[in-house]
């Protein structure tokens, strides 16, 4: 399933990209973020690799991220497996103007096991949960000086 969601931050492009590529920011704006921990690569590299804890109803999850592509401050994609699935998000920034930046999430998820039956129905859901994180990060980087 893939689906590409987007909006408008009212902030500079250069803030866009240090906030994506600051870890201890990602806290403010991913719900659920306990920590994430460094594996692999060159951080912020094409090829890196970490372990990403989050807490959610009670029950810690681990999803393991890879860099794909890194051409930042313009894009990043990211491959994310964990035990429901796998998923490859391309985060696109585009300059609007000096102060406006959209902001662009296309997401492709391929479910595993049990998931793979039910992943369409809850498409919805899951599309949901990538605005809350989009937003999120509008909200966060519009918070910032």
């Amino acid at each position: 399933m893939k689906y590409t969601i987007s909006n408008v931050i009212n902030k500079p492009l250069a803030l866009c990209h240090k906030t994506i590529t600051d870890h201890e920011a990602a806290k403010h704006w991913m719900e659920g973020l306990q920590r994430i921990e460094h594996v692999s690569g060159n951080p912020g590299e094409e090829g890196a690799k970490s372990d990403i804890y989050f807490l959610h109803k009670n029950k810690e999850l681990i999803i393991k991220e890879t860099i794909l592509e890194q051409n930042l401050p313009r894009q990043i994609k990211f491959a994310y497996d964990s035990p429901m699935g796998s998923n490859v998000v391309e985060l696109k920034f585009e300059e609007i103007s000096e102060n406006q930046v959209k902001q662009t999430n296309t997401t492709e998820m391929k479910m595993k096991g049990f998931m793979k039956i039910l992943g369409p129905l809850f498409k919805g859901m899951m599309k949901k949960q990538s605005y809350i994180y989009l937003n999120g990060f509008k909200d966060y980087v519009e918070s910032l000086d």
